[in-house]
């Protein structure tokens, strides 16, 4: 193992004592051991910090335990980034599992590409035992692919450090979508991508009370706070597309709160309304992959 790993992984954890084992398991099971680790508690208040602790402590890998004490995802990630001293930083939670040659295979693309500063790849996304879907990571139409469907959902990619600080880092306001906002501002610093093809490099166990896969209408106002901060950097030139985003979330959100949010979109809108009317009505009887279809038929 060198003396000076290249990549460090980081893992928020907040009152995850059941999952976390298996997350910790599945780096301890890596083929390539040349990297450091990060693990970041966020005010847990079950035996995650104490998990932890053993489980560093028997590591032949440097690994360091710290705190953030501000709440959220996003702040306890950008507590790891700023520890961090590696060239790479590969952002990993702690409900979800590494396959055993991930780091294996993310140091070889990094030693092919040396320019390269994201490197991405598709995920295992398991939402129930019998429904296990594909997470891609594309790298055509990424900003419309990331907005829309995820493309640098944090799972799904590592980041050199330079490039991740160029950007900005987490911004801790966002409570929801937060590594969706990060991705829009890292594609507008124009980097150097490249994509790991042909494995499935992560499992992502999808929670039950997920805000972002949920979009729950009593969270509305969370998630258009995100889409406000993407906007900004997106610019108006693309502004219908956060128009149909919201419209997406609107449909999809039961009750009075999606369509007052429906009815400003419309009036605010400055294009597209009447695509954005077909979007609600198609996505609110059910119908699914309305961005992809709109995308397809250049229509957006």
């Amino acid at each position: 193992m060198n003396s000076t790993p290249s990549i460090t992984i980081i893992m928020p954890v907040y009152n995850r004592e059941k999952t976390l084992p298996k997350a910790l398991e599945s780096i301890s099971a890596q083929t390539d051991k040349d990297f450091e680790v990060v693990l970041v508690d966020n005010n847990s208040t079950d035996g995650s910090k104490a998990l932890m602790g053993e489980w560093a402590a028997a590591q032949p890998f440097k690994v360091r335990v710290v705190e953030e004490r501000k709440q959220g995802a996003s702040a306890a990630r950008a507590r790891g980034a700023d520890v961090a001293t590696t060239e790479w930083l590969r952002f990993f939670d702690s409900d979800d599992e590494l396959v055993p040659d991930h780091v294996a295979r993310l140091r070889k693309a990094i030693a092919e590409h040396p320019d390269a500063e994201l490197i991405g790849w598709d995920i295992a996304m398991h939402y129930s035992p019998q429904d296990i879907r594909r997470g891609v990571f594309k790298i055509d139409d990424i900003a419309f692919g990331n907005l829309m469907h995820g493309y640098l959902a944090t799972e799904r990619y590592a980041v050199t450090a330079h490039l991740y600080r160029r950007a900005g880092g987490w911004n801790t306001e966002v409570g929801v979508w937060d590594d969706i906002e990060l991705g829009a501002r890292l594609i507008e610093q124009n980097p150097k991508m490249v994509k790991i093809e042909g494995v499935l490099m992560v499992h992502n166990y999808v929670q039950a009370d997920s805000l972002t896969q949920n979009e729950k209408a009593s969270k509305i106002d969370i998630l258009d706070r995100a889409l406000n901060r993407m906007a900004e950097t997106l610019g108006p030139d693309r502004a219908h597309w956060i128009d149909l985003k919201r419209m997406i979330v609107a449909a999809l959100s039961p009750g009075s709160d999606g369509k007052a949010l429906r009815d400003r979109i419309l009036s605010e809108a400055k294009s597209h309304r009447t695509l954005l009317r077909i979007a609600y009505a198609y996505t609110s009887r059910g119908g699914r992959g309305t961005a992809r279809i709109l995308r397809r038929l250049r229509l957006i």
